[in-house]
Order: C-alpha cells, then sequence, then structure tokens
C-alpha cells in the first residue's frame, strides 16, 4: 500500500497546515508612544496587562485565538484551527468588544483608546495545538486597515463587510490608500449590537410548485400518448437546486416507476459515450452476454473494442454503436413508460450528445420523459436536440420563509428569519445550510448569519471532526470515488475509511449511491474540502492517485486514461499527462468521434506546452500529436484546409529541431503531399516524396515497418498520376496490394486520415482507362468499391464514389457514371464534406457535358469551377477551366471562351500537373477550332497528340489524332497511328465536344 503525506486534523492535538478562509484582528492603542513617555514602566506594564486581558478575553469569547503580543498590539484569528461559518461576524463583535471594555480602563486620568482593523482572505494557516500563525495578505492589510482607522474606531476590509450578516451600523468610508498596497482599497467602518440566538430542527423539500406541476403534466402525456417527450432541460446556475427538483419529480411518481440517469462530468466532458458507459456497468436491464451486443461490450471492455478496431472502420463502429444503444433503449421500454435523466448536461461529450439526438428519432414513439439538468451557458450548445427550457432561478421569498419556519418553527424570531431569508438570496444549497447551521446550534448571541459559502461549507465540513481528512482525500479523487481507492489513497484501514464515510454522510456532505460508490453531495463542498489543502499537499495526492490507476490497468479504456491525464496534470506531470490525452485522442478519432479526438489532442500541445515550460524536452512529442491533430482535421476541414498545412509544417518544424527523421516523419510527410498535390503544387509534392524516399532510408532496418514503405510508395503512386505516368502508377499499385495487410495497416487511416491501399486504387481506374486499358479499368473499379466496403471510413467513400464515377465516364459508361457522381456527393452533403460535395459537382457538369454535348450545364458548370477555385483545390482547375472553355465557345461566348482558355493553359500560380495536360491541349485547340482558327487549332491537336504518345495515354492520344484527321485527312502518318490505336483502345465515343 502506498504510504501517503499526512493530511492534517483540525484538533488542538494535531498540527495543522492549509489553506483556509481566515479573518484577522489587528488591535492598537491609541497614542502608545505618548503614554509611555509619560507612565512609570511598572504602571504601563499594568496597563498592558489590563488591555490584553480584556481583548483576549473578547477574543476567546466568540473562539477567536490570540496569535501574538506586539507590545501595544495584539493580533487574533478567526478561523484557525477550525472554521467558523461566521469568522467575519464573531471577529467584528471580539473587536466591539475591545473597543468598548477598553474605555473602562483609566490611563492618567484619560480613558483607554483602541483602534482596530479587520481583514478576511486566503492564507496559509498554521496550527502547532497551541500557536496559529499565518502567511498572507489580509494580515499586512488589517494592520494598515488599524493604522489608518480614527481613535475607538473599527476599520474592516471590503470582503469583511460583505461576509457580514446585516449591513445596519456600518458605513463606507472610502477608497484609502494604504502603504504597500497599488490599489487604494475600499474600507468600511463598524460599529453594531449583538443578534438573538435561535434554534431549528429539520430541513424538507419545498417550493417548485410549478416546475413540479409543468414536468407532472408532461409525464402524464407520455402515459397517455406513449409517444416520447421532448427533452425538457432545467436551466439553472449552479446549486439552484436543478437536481433536486428532478428527484422530487421521480419521488411522486409511484415507487416501481423506473428511470435511467446519465451522468456527466466536468472532467469526462472529451471521454467517448462516458454516461453511456457508466450506465451500461450500473444497469442490470442490459445484458453485455446476450448475442449481437459487441459494440455494447466494446464500450466497457477495451479488449473487445481492440477487435472490433481491427476489423471495422472507425465511422462504421461509432453508427453500429448507436444502433445497438437504440435497440437496448428500445427493449427497456417495452415493459413500461420510463424517464431518462441526462444530469449536467453541459458536461456531455460530444458522441453522446449525438446519440440522444439519434435516440429522440429513433425512440420518437416509445413512452419516454426526456429530462435533464444544465448550467445556463450551455444552452447555444443543444445543437440539434428537440429541447424545452425550463429556467430554474432562485426561490421566491414567500418559498424561502416558508422553508425557514418549517425547520425552525416558532423558535425563530421574525428579525432573524428575515436575515436568514435576505442572505441567502433564494439559492436553495446557500439556504439549506445556513438552516443546518442554525439547527445544530452553532450560530449564536455572539455570531451572524454569514453570507459566504464557501466559509459556511469549510464549517460544515470541520464539523465533521477528524472525517474531515476523509473529506480533503475524496476531494482530490472528485466528486464520486469508491471506498476501496480512499484506503490506497490515505493508507489507512477500511473500517476507518467506512467509518468516516458513515459519519459524513450523517452529516449530509457525503451521498451514498451504492455500497461501493459514494460522492458528495454538491460540487461545491468537494471545492470546499478542495480548497483547504495546500498545493503541494494537492499535488501529491494527485500523484498518488494516478498511481494507483497506472498500477491497476492504465489502458482500462478512455475513463482510466482521463483519470489518470487529470490527476497527472494536477500534480504538474505534465508530459505523462500528455502521453495520455495522447492516447485518447487518437481513441476517439479512430472510433470516428473527430471532434472529441481534436479536444483531446489539442489539450496535449497545451500539457506539452507547460511541459516544456519546466525545461522538459517536449519536441518530438509534440511533433507527432501535431501530426495526428492534422490527420484529424483533414476529417472535419478539408484536405486543402490552411489549418491542415499550417498543422503538418509546424509538426515537421519541431521534429527537425531534434535533428533526427523517424518513421513518424511519413504520416507528416503524407499530410503535406496532400496539400500540395491537391492545390495544384505538383512539383513541390514531388519534392516531398523524394525527402520522404530518403528519410525512409534514414530508418534503421530493425525498427522499418511496412507502414513506412506503404506510406512512400502510396505518396509515389499518386505523384505517378499527378505527372502523367500512368504505366508507372499501376506498377506502383501492384506493389501496394502486395505489401499492404488488412488487419495491420487498415487502423492507420486514423494516422493518415486516409487508407493506404484506398488511395491508390482511387487514382488506377483513370490510369487504366487513360492507357486504354478499359477491361482493367472496370475491374479496379470493382475492387476499390469491395476493399471500401470492408474499410467503411465514412469520408472515403464520397471519395471512392466521385473517382471511380469519372473514371466511368472516361469510357462512356455515363450512366452509371453519373449514378456513382450523384451518390458521393450526397454522401459528402450528409457527412459536410464539402470539399468532396464541391469537387463532386464539378466533374458531374462535366460528365453531363460528355455525355449529351448540351451547353445547359455552362451554369452549373460555371458555379462549380468559382467554388473550386475558392477552396483552392488547383490540381484540377486548368482542365476544368479547358473544359468549361469549349462550352462557352459552343454556346457562342467567344470572349469567355478565350478567358477560360487562356486560364487553362497558363494554370494558376504554381499550379502543375501532367494527368490532363494532353486533354486540356486538346480543348485548347478544340475552341481554336470552333472560332474558324484552324492552323492554331492544329497546332494544338499535334501537340496534344505528342504529350500523350510520350504518356503512353492512348485515350487522349486518339481523340487527339481523331481531331487532327477532322481538320487534315490526309496526314497519313497521323492516320496511321489512328488506326494503331484503334486497335488498342476499346469502341468509345470521342467526346461529344
Amino acid at each position: 500500500m502506498l504510504v501517503p503525506e499526512g493530511i492534517p486534523h483540525p484538533n488542538e492535538a494535531s498540527p495543522l497546515q492549509e489553506r483556509r478562509q481566515v479573518t484577522v484582528l489587528f488591535a492598537d492603542i491609541v497614542n502608545y508612544t505618548g503614554i509611555a513617555l509619560r507612565l512609570d514602566p511598572e504602571d504601563l506594564q499594568e496597563i498592558l496587562q489590563q488591555y490584553y486581558l480584556l481583548a483576549r478575553t473578547a477574543i476567546e469569547a466568540v473562539d477567536g485565538r490570540v496569535a501574538e503580543y506586539l507590545a501595544d498590539g495584539i493580533v487574533a484569528h478567526f478561523g484557525i484551527p477550525t472554521a467558523f461559518s461566521d469568522a467575519a461576524d464573531r471577529a467584528a463583535e471580539a473587536a466591539r468588544e475591545i473597543v468598548v471594555k477598553a474605555k473602562e480602563v483609566i490611563v492618567a486620568g484619560d480613558i483607554l483608546s483602541i483602534r482596530v482593523g479587520l481583514a478576511t482572505g486566503q492564507v496559509v494557516a498554521e496550527f502547532d495545538g497551541t500557536n496559529s500563525r499565518i502567511i498572507g495578505s489580509c494580515g499586512v492589510l488589517a494592520a494598515r486597515l488599524q493604522a489608518c482607522a480614527p481613535a475607538g474606531s473599527i476599520y474592516m476590509s471590503d470582503l469583511t463587510h460583505r461576509l457580514l450578516r446585516r449591513e445596519s451600523g456600518t458605513w463606507f468610508v472610502g477608497n484609502l490608500s494604504l502603504k504597500g498596497f497599488s490599489e487604494p482599497e475600499p474600507v468600511w467602518a463598524f460599529d453594531t449590537e449583538n443578534t438573538v440566538p435561535l434554534a431549528g430542527e429539520s430541513f424538507a423539500f419545498f417550493g417548485r410548485d410549478a416546475e413540479l406541476a409543468e414536468l407532472a403534466s408532461t409525464w402524464q402525456a407520455v402515459q397517455r400518448s406513449g409517444r416520447a417527450s421532448p427533452l425538457c432541460v432545467l436551466v439553472g446556475r449552479s446549486g439552484i437546486g436543478k437536481s433536486r427538483i428532478l428527484r422530487e419529480h421521480n419521488l411522486r411518481c409511484p415507487p416501481e416507476q423506473k428511470r435511467i440517469v446519465l451522468q456527466g462530468e466536468e472532467r469526462q466532458s472529451n471521454t467517448v459515450l462516458y454516461p453511456i458507459v457508466e450506465w451500461l456497468k450500473l444497469d442490470d436491464r442490459i445484458s453485455l452476454d446476450a448475442r449481437d451486443t459487441d459494440y455494447l461490450k466494446a464500450l466497457c471492455h477495451p479488449e473487445t473494442a481492440t477487435s472490433l478496431q481491427l476489423r471495422e472502420a472507425p465511422g462504421a463502429i461509432i453508427q453500429r454503436t448507436f444502433g445497438a444503444l437504440s435497440e437496448a433503449f428500445q427493449a427497456i421500454t417495452k415493459h413500461a413508460p420510463i424517464q431518462i435523466v441526462i444530469e449536467d448536461l453541459q458536461w456531455l461529450d460530444r458522441s453522446t450528445l449525438q446519440l440522444i439526438s439519434r435516440l429522440q428519432e429513433d425512440l420518437a414513439d416509445c413512452p419516454i420523459q426526456w429530462l435533464a439538468s444544465s448550467r445556463p451557458e450551455f444552452t447555444d450548445g443543444l445543437g440539434d436536440l428537440k429541447v424545452s427550457i425550463l429556467t430554474v432561478g432562485e426561490l421566491s421569498v414567500a418559498d424561502c420563509r416558508v422553508a425557514v419556519h418549517q425547520c425552525c418553527g416558532h423558535e425563530i424570531t421574525i428579525a432573524l428569519a428575515e436575515e436568514i431569508v435576505a442572505r441567502s438570496e433564494g439559492v436553495p444549497l446557500f439556504l439549506e445550510h445556513l438552516l443546518r447551521e442554525l439547527n445544530e446550534g452553532r450560530i449564536s448571541d455572539r455570531g451572524t448569519v454569514p453570507e459566504t459559502l464557501v466559509g459556511a461549507l469549510t464549517a460544515w465540513i470541520d464539523g465533521s471532526g477528524s472525517a474531515r481528512r476523509v473529506a480533503q482525500g475524496a476531494s482530490v479523487i472528485g466528486r464520486w470515488f469508491d471506498e476501496g481507492m480512499l484506503v490506497e489513497l490515505l493508507g489507512v484501514g477500511l473500517d476507518v475509511v467506512r467509518d468516516d464515510v458513515a459519519l459524513l454522510c450523517r452529516s449530509e456532505i457525503f451521498q451514498r449511491t451504492d455500497t461501493t460508490v459514494v460522492g458528495f453531495r454538491h460540487d461545491l463542498i468537494r471545492a470546499a474540502a478542495y480548497g483547504t489543502l495546500l498545493r503541494k499537499h494537492r499535488a501529491s495526492l494527485h500523484r498518488r492517485i494516478a498511481g494507483i490507476y497506472e498500477i491497476g490497468n492504465p489502458h482500462d479504456g478512455d475513463k482510466v486514461m482521463a483519470e489518470i491525464a487529470y490527476h497527472r496534470e494536477a500534480a504538474g506531470d505534465y508530459s505523462v499527462a500528455a502521453n495520455h490525452r495522447h492516447r485518447m485522442g487518437r481513441y476517439a478519432t479512430a472510433f470516428g468521434a473527430f471532434a472529441e479526438g481534436e479536444s483531446q489532442l489539442r489539450e496535449t500541445l497545451r500539457l506539452l506546452s507547460l511541459s516544456e515550460q519546466t525545461g522538459q524536452d517536449v519536441r518530438r512529442q509534440q511533433a507527432n500529436v501535431l501530426a495526428d491533430l492534422a490527420a484529424n482535421l483533414m476529417q472535419t476541414r478539408g484536405f486543402t484546409d490552411a489549418e491542415v498545412l499550417d498543422t503538418y509544417e509546424e509538426s515537421l518544424s519541431h521534429l527537425r529541431k531534434t535533428d533526427w527523421i523517424d518513421g513518424d516523419s511519413l504520416a507528416i510527410f503524407w499530410g503535406i503531399f496532400t496539400y500540395q498535390v491537391l492545390i495544384g503544387h505538383i512539383k513541390a509534392a514531388a519534392a516531398t516524396v523524394s525527402r520522404m524516399q530518403d528519410a525512409l532510408h534514414r530508418i534503421p532496418k530493425e525498427v522499418r515497418l511496412s507502414e513506412h514503405r506503404l506510406a512512400v510508395l502510396g505518396t509515389r503512386n499518386a505523384i505517378q498520376f499527378y505527372s502523367g505516368k500512368f504505366h508507372a502508377q499501376l506498377s506502383t499499385l501492384q506493389k501496394i496490394k502486395a505489401l499492404y495487410e488488412f488487419e495491420r495497416h487498415a487502423p492507420l487511416a486514423a494516422k493518415y486520415g486516409m487508407d493506404l491501399l484506398a488511395t491508390a486504387q482511387a487514382f488506377s481506374p483513370h490510369s487504366a482507362a487513360v492507357t486504354g486499358q478499359f477491361q482493367l479499368a472496370r475491374k479496379l473499379v470493382a475492387e476499390a468499391d469491395a476493399h471500401q466496403a470492408m474499410l467503411d471510413i465514412p469520408l472515403m467513400l464520397p471519395f471512392i464514389d466521385i473517382w471511380g464515377g469519372v473514371a466511368l465516364g472516361y469510357m462512356g459508361d455515363f450512366e452509371p457514371a453519373m449514378i456513382r457522381i450523384q451518390r458521393g456527393i450526397l454522401l459528402a452533403d450528409r457527412q459536410g464534406a464539402s470539399f468532396w460535395s464541391a469537387t463532386g459537382r464539378m466533374w458531374r457538369t462535366i460528365t453531363e457535358f460528355e455525355a449529351t454535348g448540351s451547353t445547359s450545364c455552362r451554369v452549373r458548370m460555371e458555379q462549380a469551377l468559382a467554388v473550386q477555385k475558392h477552396i483552392g483545390v488547383g490540381v484540377g482547375i486548368p482542365y476544368w477551366s479547358a473544359k468549361l472553355a469549349v462550352v462557352c465557345a459552343l454556346d457562342g461566348d467567344d470572349r469567355r471562351a478565350r478567358e477560360y482558355i487562356g486560364e487553362a493553359m497558363r494554370g494558376l500560380v504554381s499550379t502543375t500537373e501532367g494527368a490532363w495536360r494532353a486533354e486540356r491541349q486538346r480543348l485548347t485547340g478544340l475552341v481554336h477550332e470552333r472560332m474558324g482558327r484552324l492552323a492554331e487549332a492544329l497546332n494544338f491537336y499535334q501537340l496534344a497528340a505528342r504529350t500523350a504518345q510520350m504518356q503512353a495515354a492512348h485515350l487522349w492520344e486518339m481523340r487527339a489524332r481523331g481531331a487532327i484527321a477532322r481538320i487534315d485527312p490526309l496526314d497519313e502518318v497521323n492516320a496511321e497511328r489512328l488506326s494503331i490505336l484503334s486497335g488498342t483502345v476499346p469502341s468509345h465515343p470521342l467526346g461529344n465536344d
């Protein structure tokens, strides 16, 4: 068992060192120097003894503690070693008593005059069993306030004033400039009387009649209709009582009424389907051993998830998981109407929100009352959820009065009841605590009702005595925890922990959900307990908790990794936390949860930046994380988004600084290459391929993986196609197919942003068709489809459909080509893949024109080309511009035809491509031919024929030579070449243009 650092106890026998909110009293004799000069030392000693006695008596009467005697000065602390919910009130009362009683002391015929300064603030508090000591600015502030206070008066800080029960007897002095303080401090003067002690008995639920009536009405409608309600979201700030209303609603239903509670957690807000996973572990209505529940098992058992990821693509896994969950919920609703409650909606991860949206659609005809609680700031993040908002505000004054009298009966005076109502400000949690303090007799005639929730909660926790150490330890674990973890963390026996937990439950600091899981009644209580620990103690405990998780099973799913990352960060172990966040980001991306993956990866970069500030060299880690982030962004922003390239370039920059390029660099180069190719920077892309080959050769053979060779071959394959080396591209495809292993390489799609084989397959039908191998081209289209069916990567489906359709269009198979391209466009639109949607629309107009020869597509073609230019896709724009030039020429618009053909031959700045070069030259000749410039047309046709012959692009050459034959039918060499081509290229329309 790990041996912990001691968590201090707040009692007289044990030393205390922790953070506290403390009120400091600093009292001083007015004109002490003059008195000392006039009196005999023995007489002065007697005066001081009287002063010390009356001051100590006044301070200790309200449980304060004298910390120091400084000649004529006295320093006292309120809140050490035990916190008070009314520390400021006690200090003010003691100060008033000192000032009043001092007037009874006569010094050389004059009364003794005292002035006092009071200040409240966070300090490091130390107590050795006898003496208290603080480190913090509020002690200095109390001294400065005393120094500027008039004789016989009490000055207090603004915070001390705000903590007082009532404002009568106080007045604002002004913003005073105090020595050592950079800004003027607001200062208040104080002079008030004691209050009346009161007592009460109990606390119960009260008010909220309107909210409960609306929930009851909705529930009745669900039961009558058998249909699901919209998601009713109770919106209100923390501590306003949203969860209590939901529980009360359930309590007013029949005892047998079932409900499902999905609990959000702040630190798990990017853990995929966290509330669902936690529910599956606890709900006995779902059997994970039943048939066809692999997707549900995968959520709870990492080994099942790993198996799924090896045989299925990320997009398929998450969609089928959603389907399995939908069926599970439907099965539950068959037995009886249910309530599904989502606690803390603001902490749900993106995938859970998407799941709930789908469940609302799938379960619309099921008897479900959807309920949720949320903080106000999240209402803009409800997305596609069908919701009705029920705003939960502060309690009315009338409801608060009812609560006070329910708890205290006739024992409480009207004045104190009104004071409690006013200071609660209608916040149920605050009001509940104040009344609890009253019932337990901790509000006396010397104190007043506190306003600060933090101070009140700290006093509440201190009231549990030695059990508070369990509350402090638990606060580091989190809102919910189990006793076993507490035993390991605190290094004490299970019986001791259970006894303390039972005491804290009776004190209503904790609440128990089952035999092992315990939690704080409210996160604000947890925050109060956590706030008492010194930072070094917190760090030590966080580190210990992370170690407990790591010793157990650090790879046991996203939840455990999130816990380890959270505690390692809190401990200051930033690079270790970053490793876990990085793994979570990769997992989420592979699962198809791209938003969560991006968030985790950006968190990883933040943690690595913190590590860097501590002097650690984390450049290699930063490079790898940035590469994964760029691959993720490819899926959501598009391949040509500038941020994708910037992220890859930044990744490479970090890697260069380490003076070491290894296998991980190839994924970075892959991303840069993809961007360069698609914007048309073919020469730059070719240079990147060379850099990848150099990097591959520098990787030692013993660590060189087939993945690394595939990455280089994949980029070489693409550059061969765009350079017009079609036979070489087909040859490289065979090498890729021979090296590719589905189980090993399919999961790399998340790392590279695309599958290493599917990308090569997409180019191959084009190469085969252009080289006249139509039968092979159709076979390659079918192969690409079959492989994609196995992958089921959502973003690649439009890619394969559209590019396969384009290849079919080359061969004149226009009907299946149009069907594929249209299907790809629809898929891209559903996915939000704007890049492929725009590309599909461009190719659709091209294919439609080639199939019909009609210029009716001109406007749509112009619009599609404008979109392509806008999103920065440079590689196809010269060819598409040439096609549009032909359409304009056929439409009789010679001016626009010349403009577009000029663009086609110039290309965009820095863009080049060889795949369609021969076709661009041929189309330029066709525009000249339509304008009657036959000589210019013939020159371009001949240039196109030579280019195509050099590339072995028999289809392009056949088209060019057919055009030459129209203008110069007596060219015997051309006729002979055309005859040869007719024997190698299957029958195919040469193009209606």
